[in-house]
């Protein structure tokens, strides 16, 4: 750990249109920048894929605390509880550091690559990662690092390992989804589901996006072929299972979602492509079993997959809350009728328009791939402000103490101050340390 040779060049601005004034932190690496988690006055945020560096930057005006040089490459967005601070590499470690010094608590080797995010909960950090052609569910404890059990599991996890209701969940880019007790590693259930994020859980219920393959006669060909050629449109809905038993109970209205196919053609996969070749990956690794994954969300690269974050639902007082292809949408959760819904302007169809939501305190943010951050009122879908940040932003943003955080894909982290506390309450992706919220 050192601040010398690391130059983070920070500027403060005042957003034109509203008046919020913020600071943009300018990152040595210039990756596309996962989303920080912030606590107790410092932000932690990643260098991105293929960086070495983890930082922490004053949240109040960006200023450089310290700078942690990890011996592997590709850091994941930074999960907080307490005054530990963790984070996968996508080669091919688990580290848990000291949030006050970034001194080292323990680090442990995994396997080779890392695609999701770790999990916190009751004292254990939850991570999945390959071994020997195979792929395993492992919990450590949070101050030691001493390996308290292992599951064999099909896949790595999308996105992130999740702890909620005192049970680990997790799905995996074999479509599948995982429930595993925390204590022991006893595998609760298990379910082919097509599902394509990482489930939320919410009274007794688990809520996950879901692909379904075929086409749909709503489809726009003329549209369809402009983006990609000819062929079906895959659709994606969010469905509803069991707590207890992974059954399903109820599905959602689907949507168009030409983001799942493979083979789409993006201006920016060239970048992607040579994001891979500079980690050692001229083709994906067999260990990371992508053609399983280009099969169901149609990424086929590491540095794609790693960053996958999928139309992950939330669910805050009966109502949930999903971004699919351009729309952000509220629907009653038990009656699945549509409450309120936002279409953002997006020129492509076959990029993801919109990050997932992050909800707390009756409001509602998401980020767009044309660079701004937008907050909704939970309850009418008004929207109270939209900041262009100057940007695209991929991950899903940060919220707490009456600021915004957003890692941008120019290689820069964004805040700016709203003027109002009760912009508060999602600290980190996926809004808590085990990415379930803060409850």
């Amino acid at each position: 750990m050192a601040l010398e040779g690391t130059t983070v060049r920070v500027q403060a601005f005042r957003c034109r249109d509203y008046g919020f004034k913020g600071w943009r932190a300018h990152i040595p690496s210039r990756r596309g920048i996962p989303t920080p988690a912030v606590s107790e006055g410092r932000v932690f945020v990643g260098g991105g894929f293929g960086s070495h560096d983890i930082y922490a930057l004053d949240a109040a005006e960006g200023r450089l605390l310290w700078h942690l040089r990890t011996s592997d490459d590709g850091p994941t967005a930074t999960t907080v509880v307490g005054t530990r601070v963790v984070f996968n590499t996508e080669s091919c470690t688990l580290y848990t550091v000291a949030g006050e010094s970034g001194q080292i608590v323990w680090q442990r080797w995994l396997g080779d690559p890392l695609l999701a995010q770790p999990a916190i909960g009751d004292g254990k950090v939850f991570a999945v990662y390959p071994h020997r052609g195979e792929h395993f569910l492992a919990a450590f404890e949070l101050e030691t690092g001493s390996e308290s059990w292992k599951l064999h599991v099909s896949h790595d996890a999308i996105t992130a390992v999740v702890y909620a209701e005192g049970a680990v969940f997790f799905s995996t880019f074999d479509g599948r989804v995982w429930c595993v007790d925390p204590a022991t590693g006893s595998l609760q259930w298990e379910e082919k589901r097509q599902a394509t994020s990482a489930p939320w859980v919410a009274a007794g219920k688990v809520y996950v996006a879901q692909k379904n393959p075929g086409a749909s006669s709503g489809a726009n060909p003329q549209r369809a072929r402009a983006a990609d050629g000819e062929g079906a449109w895959p659709r994606e809905r969010t469905a509803r299972v069991s707590r207890r038993s992974g059954s399903p109970e109820y599905r959602y209205r689907e949507k168009e979602a030409m983001y799942l196919r493979g083979k789409r053609r993006l201006p920016e996969m060239d970048s992607y492509q040579k994001y891979d070749a500079g980690v050692g990956f001229s083709s994906p690794p067999p260990s990371a079993k992508l053609r399983s994954a280009e099969a169901l969300i149609g990424e086929h690269l590491v540095s794609r997959a790693q960053r996958f974050q999928g139309s992950r639902p939330v669910v805050v007082d009966g109502v949930l809350y999903q971004v699919t292809g351009d729309e952000l949408e509220a629907t009653d959760a038990e009656k699945g009728h549509t409450l309120w819904k936002w279409r953002c302007e997006h020129r492509s169809v076959a990029e993801r328009a919109l990050t997932p939501p992050a909800v707390a305190n009756g409001r509602v943010w998401v980020g767009t791939w044309e660079g701004r951050i937008v907050s909704f009122e939970a309850a009418t879908g008004e929207v109270r402000w939209s900041v262009d940040v100057g940007a695209p932003v991929h991950w899903q943003p940060a919220i707490a103490g009456g600021s915004v955080f957003a890692g941008l894909e120019d290689g820069s982290l964004v805040s700016f101050r709203t003027g109002d506390p009760s912009d508060d309450g999602w600290p980190m992706w996926g809004g808590g340390p085990g990415h379930n919220g803060l409850s």
